[in-house]
């Protein structure tokens, strides 16, 4: 079976991690420290989505069109994936065109 390194996954993966950025802010673990400040469910999405355009190295108008289901270069996709620690390159996969992926091996 070969990972699936697609726009469409990309696009439910960026929306999971940000979603559950703000879902750990609504909900926090007990067990965590009670120092940090608090943030609401839309501030940790907003503070998420910052944290990945940044570690990504790519532009808020490329994450808005992964997230709008679009289409964006292989370059930028890669380093999106990296950022979400799911190396392609590790699964032996290179990102080729807009949409397609082949197997490096």
């Amino acid at each position: 079976m070969n990972p699936d390194f697609s726009p469409a996954m990309l696009r439910g993966f960026v929306n999971a991690r940000i979603q559950m950025a703000g879902f750990r802010a609504a909900f926090p673990d007990e067990r965590k420290s009670a120092r940090r400040k608090e943030l609401s469910f839309d501030e940790a999405c907003a503070a998420e989505r910052a944290h990945l355009i940044r570690r990504a190295d790519i532009t808020p108008e490329q994450l808005d069109l992964v997230l709008s289901g679009r289409r964006i270069s292989p370059a930028p996709r890669e380093r999106l994936w990296k950022a979400l620690d799911a190396d392609p390159g590790r699964f032996g996969i290179r990102l080729v065109g807009m949409t397609e992926q082949e197997i490096v091996r």
